[in-house]
């Protein structure tokens, strides 16, 4: 191992590549910092590992109390590129979020609105994923939502698993490539592996790493890490379940860390880790699906829906509204406007708002819930009832504390480099940028800012003659 490796300071001593343990350890300590090598000089990395942390906001890095929970995040961020704030895309919720961080359009341009959409050909833009493929490299996904059915080499998409079905069934029948043989080693017989949650992260950072020891290894690597969703829906951002989540996803970060270093690989490595959206305390949910039953727009079954003229679809904070005729949007704004009046808990944002937004155009229009108001799909049942959740994204305010998190280290880019104004739309075309890959169109900027320029040699001024003497002057 050279000197610059033998540096890297591991978050868990029981982090080994071929094990799991993600979760941290009560009372143990974590380093105030974490050690990393300078990357390699070159212009690209051999390979870029694309992680999204859910709920990750630029606290978790920036700050002093983030950093201590996640110093693995903290250390790349202080060595590399990080965003004071991303902003999000429109809906910020999770499933559109994943989808703009692979393609750099909008809602609008790649038609990932809502979670559901979980299968590649409901992806209506061009994917990094794709792009790279198709020059050559190879591609593996782990739980990245919206790649079902993906022609993906190494495939294990996100995947709704029945209470009590085997999980590993299911990526044998819906996954591709070594997935299912890789998650079978890696623990995924678990029955707590089946959900999302630490179990399912230690699952598949043990994946990545298998893979990407592998021959063929991937060229591009997408991972997400669910723990902290579990822990932000079931007791809110500041709780000490959600400090406990983010600090065993930053465990998991570092074995990934770790595996590229014991494998020689780490100083020619790309990583790049990202936030869905940030989240918001919530206490009430509003229940607009109750307000169009009730208005004969739709008809409630159980507990989902039969049919409906008009029903709307929760992003969390926001909502979208979707009819089948002028008549049934006009009926249903006019019950939605009356719902909002005697509620005081959600406005109607307009067609107008929701195109500058780039939201879905299939939508009629939307709607915004006031800040501890989320909305649900429950079609039965009074209009506002206590959450279900304990916080929520999705909002369509520009509170910096619902802002996403980023951050990049790797060969090429810039070190100690603070972004303002980064939006998630950005990040598909700057990898592409990072990768060596022609990609688009996008509706993002490439962050040229970002890559370290060759050094440029120095041109020799020379002194300016001096200028005649006018006779009689001073």
């Amino acid at each position: 191992m050279t000197p610059l490796r033998a540096v890297i300071v591991l978050l868990l001593a029981t982090s080994a590549c071929a094990t799991g343990g993600g979760s941290r350890v009560p009372g143990a300590t974590t380093p105030s910092s974490v050690a990393l090598p300078a990357p390699a000089a070159l212009a690209q990395p051999a390979r870029v590992l694309l992680v999204s942390i859910h709920g990750l906001s630029p606290d978790r890095y920036l700050t002093a109390d983030g950093a201590r929970a996640m110093p693995t995040l903290a250390a790349l961020a202080q060595q590399g590129v990080a965003a004071e704030s991303m902003r999000p895309v429109f809906p910020p919720a999770s499933y559109p979020a994943h989808a703009t961080l692979v393609t750099g359009v909008s809602v609008a341009k790649h038609g990932i609105a809502a979670a559901g959409l979980d299968q590649a050909s409901d992806l209506r833009a061009t994917s990094l994923w794709q792009t790279v493929a198709q020059q050559g490299r190879t591609v593996a996904s782990l739980d990245w939502p919206t790649t079902g059915g993906a022609a993906i080499a190494d495939l294990a998409p996100d995947l709704v698993v029945p209470a009590g079905a085997s999980w590993l069934d299911a990526l044998a029948s819906g996954g591709a490539g070594r997935a299912a043989e890789f998650a079978r080693r890696a623990g995924g017989g678990d029955p707590a592996a089946a959900e999302p949650g630490a179990a399912r992260d230690a699952t598949l950072v043990t994946m990545a790493c298998a893979l990407l020891l592998a021959a063929p290894a991937p060229g591009l690597v997408l991972l997400r890490l669910s723990q902290t969703q579990v822990a932000l829906d079931g007791a809110g951002p500041d709780s000490e379940p959600a400090r406990a989540a983010f600090a065993a996803s930053d465990a998991e970060l570092g074995r990934l860390v770790r595996c590229l270093s014991d494998a020689g690989l780490l100083d020619t490595t790309g990583i790049a880790v990202a936030g869905d959206h940030g989240a918001m305390p919530v206490h009430t949910e509003i229940r607009t699906n109750a307000a169009l039953a009730e208005a004969g727009l739709l008809v409630p079954s159980g507990s989902g829906v039969r049919s409906f003229d008009a029903i709307t679809r929760s992003n969390g904070g926001s909502a979208f509204v979707y009819a089948s005729s002028d008549d049934a949007a006009l009926l249903a704004r006019r019950a939605l406007d009356a719902a909002a009046n005697e509620t005081g808990a959600f406005r109607v944002m307009s067609a107008r708002d929701m195109v500058e937004r780039g939201a879905d155009p299939e939508a009629w229009f939307g709607l915004e819930a006031e800040p501890g108001y989320v909305f649900a799909d429950a079609a039965k049942g009074p209009l506002l009832a206590p959450a279900s959740v304990a916080s929520a994204g999705g909002y369509a305010t520009s509170d910096p504390h619902l802002a996403a998190g980023f951050v990049a280290w790797g060969p090429g880019l810039r070190r100690g480099l603070r972004v303002a104004g980064l939006r998630q739309t950005d990040v598909a075309p700057t990898l592409a940028r990072w990768m060596g890959v022609s990609f688009g169109p996008v509706e993002g900027r490439t962050m040229v800012g970002w890559f370290a320029t060759a050094s440029v040699p120095a041109i020799r001024v020379e002194p300016a003659e001096p200028a005649p003497r006018v006779p009689g002057r001073k």
